[in-house]
């Protein structure tokens, strides 16, 4: 538990410079001494050191008022005080057994505090004591006047002490932090909202062109896939044929083997032929002789040389023809392919120009095609920046319209309040020029009185010496008639106060009646603005109504009409029916009349206007006539406010006004009382009527006897009685004079402070339009930059320019690929034409007319030297014929056979030279196969390139119609590819996935609003219950402590339904006026005190309502305890009786908290741990300790205080 062990002050109020140490030993503590000893100094002191900066709460100005003023000597220049805690049980947060808190002021009002001698900061050491239960805005603390101050307190303002303790504020504070989150998360699900709207409609926009582009690269994907198929298919095709001539190249060599064995087969049957023939030949010449032989050897020789001459000639003679034939058409062959190759070089080097001019203009496209790309996200970078720059110049310049609206309203609002100060001073001014003048002829009759007094106070010295000599003959005839005379005055006293209040009860009387009067005629006459009287308009509870009587005397048959025409025709009707004076206020004249100030004093119950409840319309009326009188406690202190210039009205009637000059008490009795019998007040008139007169006779003995003495005595009277009146008339004069003086100084101060308010104001309105001058500049440089920033609109212009220009750039771009592609397939395949087809063809045509040509020329020589071989071969041939038949008789029989073999030998000679052909024709046939195969292998490479640069890997199965296909296709395909956005897409996906986060995002932002709405209602939840958990628990607490300070244990209950012996106490306890709205309700406190009904305390005494209010304190103190407490003199109103019980319930609460109390009730301090006195010496306070014995007295005094 963390008590209070010492105090240390030093400069601190009335304590004095030199340091001042209180040891506090114990756990229940008394202070006392005398009134004005300073002991409530030693609270302030504590509330001071843990951090209490409202100077009301320590009973001064200004917190430099904390300092010690010297008491005459010299002040100290600063306070400084520590306060010494207990912290065993570490309930401070700070590791030590003892913690000391400092705080020390200077006279400029800069406050330092220490926690164990380190400076730190004051959040800082108000959260350590927070933590630790300690606060000088709970009820740690109860100063005097708080127990009176809770008691009169209303139902709401106990609800709002019971929350106050609960902690009811947080839940509040969470609240509308939560309503706050809650409004943001509104307004960013709106600003969700619109912008999904807007990002769907773009969508809504992107939609039909992002299909048009997706349905172009379908179109595109689809060309491809076909182009890849029909490729394929070639590529198929063409493998197929290279197969097909492989196997005829194949088939060809197989042929030309078979061939050339065919030939070696034949030439080896001629060779075996003509050998047989030689040995046919051999054997049937036999015996001739070898003339004969050589002779048909030579002559079968000659013979065949000439038909095979003569077949070489016809068939070089076919030959010739054949090759002349032959050589204009292979010729033209030649001069056509050199021709064709010509010009496919030239085509291949005009498409390899292009090429290198359309891969040139590619690559350039490609730059510009990145450059464009790059200047596009820069520029929507830059577009992007520019836009939130732009939202952010409009967000200020929105918040700068909002400000300069809140400062036109301002400057209105200040304008309107300096032409009300304007006129309140004018107002003012004239106001104290009418009284200057009205001070002026007060002066000039004060003046013309005081003469007058001078004369008479002369003549009064005059008659004084004149009468003196008659002095003891005076005396005893004032002594004998003494006695008379009192009598004489005493009853003449009673009869002219009682005529005086019969007289004003006429009075009233006739003035009710007069209203009444008036009303009826008014009423008849339908007269529009009349209001009715005091009566009429004013309500007030019956305990204020003697004092309102009073104070409203002289308006008590006022008429309130509406304006001055109202106020004409009822002062017609009034005349008409001569009613008499009649008072008339009209409403429109005293309509902004205000109350006067209330002067802070604790006798002063408020300004008198304030205990009349009227309509607010009638607030000037109320204000016009009792603003100006101040309803207090008692007349004493209506008598000391009237002298400080107030008018002041008691309770009970007591009208005092300014100056104390004018004194009205009493009330006027029940009108029927004042009218008893008129022959009894005869009776008593004529009594003292004889009186009188037996007075007067015997003055007229006296003065018969000495009328010179009576003349001058009544001559003295008469000249005192003027002299009094004189003086009275002076008092009075100087009095009022001195009362408008006090209300020119008065106006004077209130012209000054409403001088300063207007310079204030002049400050502010100065201020405010220079605060207006510049948020006008700065809505004016926010217009600027807005407008500067047009340059978006270009920029966007600028973005769509660039897209059209990518859009133009990829469909060129398109378009010299697709050329490119085209070229390079053109060129390859011409390449692959020129190199394996036209060359190799011009290479066989020239060897081929080469060898034809030699062959012609040979065969030209051989045919132009043919006939002359031929005729040398015929002479030959029938010399040798001759010669042969001359022989050959008898060889004539082996001829057949010979011709046999002959003709044998010219078949074979003949299939020789068809092998021959056939093997020629198979290997020209082989060439051409070889070429095509070559040139079918270039295709397959073109092919394969072509299909490579459509992907491969998406074939699809060749169909028929597929060309058909294609064509439709590249015709769609090249009217979208002109038309379509071909950003579309990738604008759609950015626009999309934004619209999925803005989607998400609002998803997100309704969940967190769910969330705060469900934590607002689990907020409203708990406060609830937090509430009425602590209202159950100090309603309890209450009632027990009730219980036990109301306890009375010599007496029993008398009511009927109790049993007997029954100890007798009070009950008490807490309601709330509506349960189902209790925190719009309030709390009432019901108590039934011992043998009374239950009331509520507002209407119990000043005794019981303290007692009440303090058990309320100490049950909220017990349900939400504290280290310790510190209470100032809250047993003042308590009895002997009820001051025991609360010592005994607060010896009780020592056990968990330390009790430190302010009392000088002796049944309190007999109960205390250890006492402390307080007094002053040289107005300096001093602090004395005495000690108490184990066994405590029952009853100790001040006085038993020594000093150690």
């Amino acid at each position: 538990m963390v008590y209070i062990k010492k105090v240390e002050t030093r400069g601190f109020k009335s304590f004095g410079s030199r340091p001042v140490t209180v040891n506090f030993e114990g756990q229940f503590i008394g202070i006392t001494g005398p009134n004005g000893s300073g002991k409530s100094n030693i609270i302030d002191a504590i509330l001071f050191a843990i951090g209490e900066n409202r100077p009301r709460m320590m009973r001064v100005p200004k917190l430099a008022g904390l300092i010690f003023d010297g008491a005459g000597q010299n002040p100290s220049t600063s306070a400084r005080v520590t306060i010494t805690l207990d912290n065993t049980d570490r309930e401070i947060s700070v590791d030590n057994d003892r913690v000391t808190i400092t705080r020390e002021i200077r006279s400029g009002g800069d406050s330092i505090y220490l926690l164990n001698g380190k400076k730190v900061q004051k959040g800082t050491l108000s959260e350590l004591l927070r933590l630790a239960l300690i606060n000088s805005d709970g009820l740690n603390f109860v100063p005097q006047g708080m127990v009176t101050s809770i008691a009169d307190k209303d139902s709401d303002e106990k609800r709002m002490l019971i929350e106050e303790v609960v902690g009811i504020a947080q839940f509040d504070e969470k609240k509308e932090d939560a309503l706050k989150q809650l409004d943001i998360a509104d307004r960013k699900l709106e600003i969700a909202m619109a912008k999904i709207g807007e990002v769907k409609k773009k969508i809504d926009s992107l939609e039909g062109e992002r299909n048009d582009q997706l349905r172009l690269q379908y179109l595109e994907n689809e060309r491809n896939n076909l182009k890849s198929s029909i490729i394929d298919q070639k590529l198929d095709n063409t493998k197929k044929s290279i197969e097909t001539n492989n196997h005829l190249i194949l088939q060809l060599s197989t042929e030309k083997e078979k061939l050339v064995e065919e030939l070696d087969s034949i030439s080896q049957k001629i060779k075996d032929l003509e050998t047989e023939k030689e040995s046919t030949l051999s054997q049937a010449v036999g015996g001739a002789t070898d003339e004969l032989l050589d002779i048909q050897i030579n002559l079968s020789t000659k013979k065949d040389q000439l038909t095979k001459f003569k077949n070489q000639i016809d068939e070089y003679k076919q030959a010739t023809k054949k090759i002349n034939d032959s050589l204009p058409y292979l010729n033209e062959m030649l001069s056509e392919n050199t021709k064709t190759a010509g010009q496919v070089e030239i085509t291949i080097n005009t498409i390899a120009q292009t090429l290198v001019k359309d891969k040139n203009d590619f690559d350039i496209l490609n730059k510009n095609m990145k450059d464009c790309d790059l200047q596009r996200n820069n520029l929507r970078k830059s577009i992007i920046e520019e836009e939130k720059l732009l939202s952010n110049i409009n967000q200020q310049l929105r918040t700068s319209f909002d400000k300069k609206n809140k400062l036109n309203k301002l400057l209105s609002d200040s304008n309107a309040k300096k032409s009300v100060l304007n006129e309140k001073i004018s107002n003012n001014q004239k106001k104290k020029s009418e009284t200057e003048t009205v001070v002026n002829l007060i002066s000039k009759s004060v003046h013309e009185l005081e003469s007058l007094k001078s004369g008479q106070e002369e003549s009064l010295t005059y008659l004084h010496d004149s009468n003196s000599k008659l002095a003891t003959r005076r005396a005893q005839i004032e002594s004998e008639l003494s006695k008379a005379v009192d009598i004489l005055t005493k009853a003449t006293q009673q009869v002219i106060k009682h005529e005086s209040k019969v007289e004003a009860a006429k009075e009233i009387t006739s003035k009710q009646n007069v209203q009444a009067k008036i009303k009826s005629i008014v009423d008849e006459n339908s007269v529009p603005g009349y209001l009715g009287g005091i009566k009429d308009v004013f309500n007030y509870s019956d305990k204020h109504k003697t004092a309102l009587e009073a104070a409203s005397k002289r308006w008590s048959n006022a008429i309130f009409v509406e304006d001055m025409s109202s106020l004409f025709k009822v002062v017609t009707l009034i005349k008409q029916h001569k009613l008499g004076r009649v008072a008339l206020i009209p409403l429109s004249d005293v309509i902004d009349f205000e109350k006067a100030k209330t002067p802070k004093n604790k006798d002063v119950l408020g300004s008198l206007a304030d205990f009349i409840k009227v309509d607010t319309r009638y607030l000037g009326i109320r204000n016009f006539i009792f603003g100006d009188t101040l309803l207090v406690s008692s007349a004493k202190a209506g008598y000391l406010l009237s002298q400080q210039g107030y008018r002041t009205v008691s309770i009970s009637g007591d009208l005092f006004e300014p100056g104390g000059s004018v004194f009205e008490t009493g009330s006027i009795s029940p009108l029927a009382n004042l009218f008893f019998d008129s022959k009894s007040l005869s009776q008593i008139k004529s009594s003292v009527n004889n009186l009188r007169e037996s007075i007067k006779k015997r003055k007229s003995v006296i003065t018969n006897l000495n009328s010179k003495v009576k003349e001058m005595e009544s001559d003295q009277q008469t000249r005192n009685l003027g002299l009094t009146k004189l003086t009275l008339e002076l008092k009075n004069l100087q009095n009022m004079k001195d009362r408008y003086l006090k209300v020119i100084e008065k106006t004077d101060k209130t012209v000054v402070d409403f001088n300063n308010q207007l310079t204030t104001v002049s400050s502010i309105i100065s201020t405010q339009e220079n605060n207006l001058l510049e948020v006008d500049i700065l809505i004016k440089e926010q217009k600027t930059k807005v407008d500067t920033r047009s340059s978006l609109d270009s920029q966007k212009t600028k973005l769509n320019s660039l897209d059209d220009e990518k859009t133009t750039l990829s469909n060129t771009i398109d378009e010299l690929s697709e050329t490119i592609r085209n070229n390079e397939s053109t060129v390859t395949k011409e390449r692959g034409n020129l190199e394996h087809n036209l060359k190799n063809k011009e290479s066989q045509l020239t060897q081929e007319i080469t060898t034809l040509k030699q062959e012609l020329h040979d065969k030209t020589v051989f045919l132009n030297t043919s006939d002359e071989a031929l005729s040398d071969l015929k002479t030959n041939v029938e010399s040798l014929t001759s010669q042969e038949k001359l022989l050959s008789d008898e060889s004539r029989k082996m001829k057949p056979i010979l011709d046999a073999l002959d003709k044998e030998i010219k078949f074979h000679l003949k299939n020789k030279e068809s092998i021959q052909r056939h093997m020629m024709e198979n290997t020209t046939k082989s060439q051409n196969t070889e070429n095509n195969t070559s040139r079918l292998s270039d295709s397959i490479n073109t092919y394969q390139n072509n299909l490579n640069e459509l992907d491969p890997n998406k074939l699809i199965e060749y169909f028929s119609g597929a060309e058909t296909l294609l064509i439709e296709l590249d015709k769609e395909y090249n009217y979208l590819r002109t038309r379509v956005n071909l950003l579309a897409d990738e604008q759609y996906r950015e626009i999309y996935f934004g619209y999925k986060g803005f989607s998400e995002r609002k998803n997100q932002l309704q969940k967190e609003r769910l969330a705060i709405v469900e934590f607002i209602e689990g907020i409203d939840s708990e406060k609830r219950d937090a509430f009425l958990d602590a209202f159950q628990k100090i309603d309890k607490e209450f009632r027990s402590i009730f219980a036990q300070l109301t306890t009375r244990d010599d007496g029993h209950c008398n009511h009927d339904n109790c049993p007997p012996g029954r100890i007798l106490h009070g009950d008490a306890w807490l309601e709330v006026d509506t349960p189902e709205e209790i925190f719009s309700a309030g709390v009432t406190l019901m108590a039934t005190f011992p043998n009374k009904v239950p009331r509520d305390i507002v209407i119990c005494s000043g005794g019981e309502k303290t007692i009440a209010a303090l058990c309320l304190i100490l049950a909220i103190q017990g349900v939400k305890p504290a280290p310790f407490y510190v209470f100032d003199e809250i047993d003042a109103a308590l009895d002997a009786v009820n001051s025991t019980k609360l010592a005994e319930i607060l010896e009780n609460r020592t056990s968990k908290s330390q009790v430190i109390m302010i009392t000088l009730k002796d049944t309190i301090l007999s109960r205390v741990d250890n006492m402390y006195g307080v007094y002053h010496e040289r107005s300096i306070t001093k602090v004395v300790k005495h000690k108490l014995k184990e066994n405590k007295p029952k009853e100790i005094k001040v006085s038993n205080i020594a000093k150690e």
